[in-house]
């Protein structure tokens, strides 16, 4: 979701692991390479569904093949769990996220980045067909790698995540929306496109009386820690 914010996730986990040891991590749907550096010595675990992708990740110490959503991790294994960009491509986001809580141990934390879908973004995501995705990232975004299939489920809707984390006994150590690279290049390239999204942004934030979230914000980034009781009330919100 941008260099800016993943180097401010890192200072942000790297503070909050200030004094602990031996961290144990786990890279949920890991890829290629990892996006954040921990100061800690870290023993590093990557699950992924796409064997290829954990032989080219230099960075995980132990590779897992499976699928996030159903591979048994172990209970209460890691310090700290990763998952960033992940999400949004899984048809049962909700399983998957519970397998996660589920492995992280008391104290420890589970780092989050994904799309939010009541956004411009997410809903033209949400709702068109894949073939345009990749004629939008080629074309308009220039990239040459193929994205893979978004499935965006409602249920990674920021509000949802934050209800089953709670459930599942987590607190909000850090919350933060923010615009994307995408949504700024499409604003600054059509003009047309980007009155369209001010009326509508504009109509949304009147309509709901500046209760709805700006639709320009089409990323979220969240630090959950898990506690030993039901944690505190509180969130904390960062917007650029």
């Amino acid at each position: 979701m941008g260099a800016i914010l993943e180097t401010e996730i890192s200072e942000r986990i790297n503070a909050l692991l200030n004094g602990k040891t031996n961290i144990k991590l786990l890279e949920a749907g890991c890829g290629s390479a990892s996006y954040f550096k921990f100061v800690p010595t870290v023993q590093s675990v990557g699950i992924d569904i796409l064997q290829e992708q954990l032989d080219r990740n230099s960075a995980i110490q132990e590779k897992i093949h499976g699928d996030l959503q159903t591979y048994p991790l172990p209970e209460q294994e890691f310090d700290v769990v990763v998952c960033w960009d992940v999400i949004e491509h899984l048809s049962n986001p909700r399983s998957a996220l519970t397998n996660m809580f589920n492995a992280t141990k008391a104290g420890g934390f589970v780092i989050l980045g994904f799309p939010h879908l009541a956004s411009f973004k997410g809903m033209v995501t949400k709702f068109t067909p894949f073939w345009f995705h990749r004629y939008f990232y080629r074309a308009i975004m220039k990239y040459k790698s193929t994205p893979f299939r978004t499935y965006l489920r409602f249920s990674i809707l920021p509000k949802r995540i934050l209800k089953l984390a709670q459930e599942s006994g987590f607190s909000v150590a850090y919350y933060r929306l923010t615009e994307g690279t995408a949504t700024k290049k499409v604003r600054k390239e059509f003009r047309l496109v980007a009155a369209l999204f001010y009326v509508v942004n504009l109509g949304a934030r009147v309509v709901t009386l500046g209760k709805c979230e700006s639709l320009y914000l089409d990323g979220c980034a969240l630090i959950l820690k898990k506690g030993e009781r039901q944690p505190a009330s509180g969130l904390r919100r960062d917007r650029v």
